[in-house]
């Protein structure tokens, strides 16, 4: 697994170097391409690179943080000459009115006052030349930025279906457990898996099985709401957290899901195929924790399973 995970931070690593070599904007599109293209110039094949983007390969957090310091070290690097330079156009500036009470104070006669008008145009150039530079250091530090928020977007998304990861889904958990115990605001949670997943991957293949997972992740997105989390948990597990909803409000969800994708129709060559899925609800209570919570609502989608698949359980 260390080694998986050096490979993959390898990947990244280069990834991020060409999208800044080549300018382009920080797109996960974008990265994705970059990414593909990287990992196969790595020697990766197809099964390991679908592996690294859709299975459990796990990056060390640590690894993650050197990543984003690297790129942090560089914003620090740029501002430091952003600085420097707006220095030196107020030192500029300074000599500049220097030179102007010089004139005034003066009975200069006309060779002097030439003179000095010179030195004051060699100082408007410089001044402004100071500006241009400040301007692009400006610049390069607008797309540090972006690049820094990008990362740490991507570090918190999935490659194929553009959902947030477990680790996103802690977070916004944490905040809701929270806002419940402080402000008795309810939240739900809900759990799905897709039913036969590995029968539609061994049958039609991968490619087919990304395009089931990611038009899965659309269709949530579609159904929730803006305030809604839409995780996928691991391989065909989903979460969405649902803040200030009920557990009756989230049913109603969950079966808006579970109805739109039985209406469903998917396309492999001249094959048609269905995918239904198990679903399970649960809601904050009295004493809940993370572990608790996340507990139950496995329990619910477990049960969901265990009695025929392609139902609801609630807890």
């Amino acid at each position: 697994m260390k080694n998986e995970s050096d490979k993959l931070i390898s990947v990244i690593k280069e990834s991020l170097y060409r999208i800044t070599k080549k300018g382009l904007t920080f797109t996960p599109f974008n990265y994705y391409k970059i990414f593909t293209e990287t990992a196969f110039e790595y020697g990766m094949d197809e099964e390991t690179l679908h592996k690294f983007l859709y299975g459990n390969v796990d990056i060390e957090e640590e690894s993650i943080k050197q990543m984003k310091q690297k790129i942090l070290e560089i914003a620090r690097d740029v501002k430091d000459v952003t600085v420097g330079i707006q220095d030196s156009i107020k030192k500029t500036e300074d000599q500049h009115d220097d030179v102007l009470e010089a004139i005034v104070s003066l009975n200069a006669d006309e060779n002097m006052t030439k003179n000095i008008t010179n030195e004051i145009e060699k100082i408007k150039y410089i001044n402004m030349s100071l500006k241009s530079e400040l301007e692009a250091a400006k610049n390069i530090l607008e797309k540090q930025k972006e690049s820094i928020d990008s990362l740490k977007e991507l570090s918190l998304k999935d490659y194929l279906t553009g959902l947030y990861l477990r680790r996103y889904m802690d977070r916004v958990l944490d905040d809701a457990l929270y806002n419940f115990k402080r402000y008795s605001k309810p939240f739900s949670i809900i759990m799905l898996d897709l039913d036969d997943f590995k029968k539609i991957n061994d049958i039609y293949g991968h490619a087919a099985g990304d395009v089931v997972l990611k038009d899965f992740a659309r269709l949530l997105n579609k159904i929730t709401r803006y305030t809604d989390s839409c995780i996928r948990y691991g391989g065909d597990e989903f979460v969405v957290v649902l803040p200030e909803t009920k557990i009756e409000e989230a049913e109603i969800v969950a079966k808006k899901i579970q109805t739109s994708l039985d209406s469903v129709t998917f396309k492999k060559a001249n094959m048609e195929f269905k995918c239904s899925v198990s679903i399970g609800i649960t809601g904050a209570k009295e004493n809940d924790t993370l572990e608790s919570i996340l507990e139950r609502v496995d329990e619910a989608l477990y049960r969901t399973k265990r009695d025929g698949k392609s139902g609801i359980t609630i807890l």
